[in-house]
């Protein structure tokens, strides 16, 4: 997500707005940006929009398409929603995730602060599960197939829609679920205030046993991207494996916090 954030701040900044540093971070600077460009609604061309574009159907607010140089009332529309986001990927969306998060490495107790649903919890927990798929599960098919199949599934649940926040896959891509300023149903207790994704294995999982023996390292390194960006956006203090709230294997192994968070946490 950093990445596209930091597109958007450029393009911004290049079209005469003041988005802020592009260093790929939301904040409050970014917002107000965006919100000037956004309702400045004409005008606008060249490049910088083409780069606009881009990040929106990365972050998932635009559909898959020729980009124009001009300004559109697509555009309009797309930046509104994710600004009304609050910057963050909508569901679906496909991000890249990395290993680091924003430098300098921030700390719980940092500024940044993301609140879920109408009672306002602050998000500080993160949880790693595992869809527990057979190993070979979804072989030859795509990511976004599958995802859409675990959709299925908990929409048979009577979900409103996908429990997680998102979910990685053997060859690392993320596939974001729920928007991170919504409630989960991912740990039961523990939904509000937390945010949940779930690591696909290729090997199945009948006992406990170290990372390695069920997921790829492209996953195991997506996962502490995903950890560093949550971090970075609210003061995670405690990062869990499902199997602390309930009697399962989930996610296979034991969560060990400081395995898992990003350079600085503590």
């Amino acid at each position: 997500m950093k990445q596209e954030i930091r597109l958007l701040q450029a393009a911004a900044s290049a079209l005469g707005f003041e988005p802020g540093p592009a260093d790929g971070l939301w904040g409050p600077k970014t917002r107000a940006g965006l919100e000037a460009l956004r309702d400045a609604h004409q005008g606008r061309w060249g490049d910088p929009v083409l780069q606009i574009g881009r990040a929106l159907i990365d972050l998932g607010y635009l559909a898959e398409g020729p980009l124009s140089r001009v300004w559109t009332p697509e555009l309009d529309r797309a930046l509104g929603a994710l600004i009304a986001a609050d910057g963050l990927p909508r569901s679906g969306a496909v991000i890249e995730a990395t290993t680091q998060p924003a430098s300098p490495p921030l700390r719980p107790g940092h500024g940044n602060r993301l609140f879920q649903g109408g009672a306002g919890h602050l998000v500080q927990l993160f949880v790693i599960h595992t869809t527990a798929t057979p190993g070979g599960w979804g072989h030859s098919r795509r990511n976004a197939e599958l995802f859409a199949e675990i959709r299925r599934w908990h929409l048979a649940n009577g979900w409103r829609d996908i429990g997680y926040h998102g979910v990685i896959f053997p060859d690392g891509e993320v596939i974001e679920g729920r928007p991170w300023g919504e409630i989960g149903a991912h740990v039961i207790g523990h939904n509000a205030g937390s945010l949940g994704y779930s690591m696909v294995p290729v090997r199945t999982i009948t006992r406990m046993g170290a990372p390695e023996d069920f997921y790829t390292e492209a996953t195991l390194s997506a996962i502490r991207g995903v950890i560093a960006r949550a971090c970075a956006r609210t003061p995670i203090t405690r990062i869990a494996g499902h199997n602390e709230f309930a009697a399962k294997l989930c996610p296979g192994f034991v969560v060990t916090p400081e395995d898992w968070a990003p350079a600085g946490w503590a």
